[in-house]
């Protein structure tokens, strides 16, 4: 690996850039690991930062939490017989039940996927 170095009053200063291209919008889950390695990682954070590899891993963390999140809610409403049926007669009941498990999904999925 090579390094160009830029002399700045007699030091030397590794010339680091940034990787040119899109950077993916951050949502809920990729922040929320971004904050877990910079808490908890740093190591690992920085090595990714070095490589250019902490944004695109960010947002495939975040973006397989959003699919995984919302098919465990898909199994765990079927699982518990919240159904389209229960939304229309008791809709308050049905949001409840929702916000449940899409609080009991995120909670597996940061466990397995964000929390590692």
């Amino acid at each position: 690996m090579s390094t160009d170095y830029t002399n700045v009053n007699g030091y030397l200063i590794p010339s680091f850039a940034l990787p040119t291209g899109s950077i993916p919008p951050l949502g809920k889950y990729g922040a929320m690991r971004a904050r877990f390695l910079d808490e908890h990682r740093p190591f690992e954070r920085d090595q990714m930062l070095l490589d250019g590899t902490l944004a695109q891993h960010l947002a495939g963390v975040d973006s397989e939490a959003h699919n995984q999140v919302s098919a465990l809610v898909r199994r765990l409403a079927e699982q518990r017989g919240v159904s389209e049926d229960l939304k229309q007669h008791h809709p308050l009941e049905w949001a409840a039940q929702m916000q449940a498990l899409q609080a009991q999904a995120e909670e597996i999925v940061c466990c397995e996927l964000i929390y590692i």
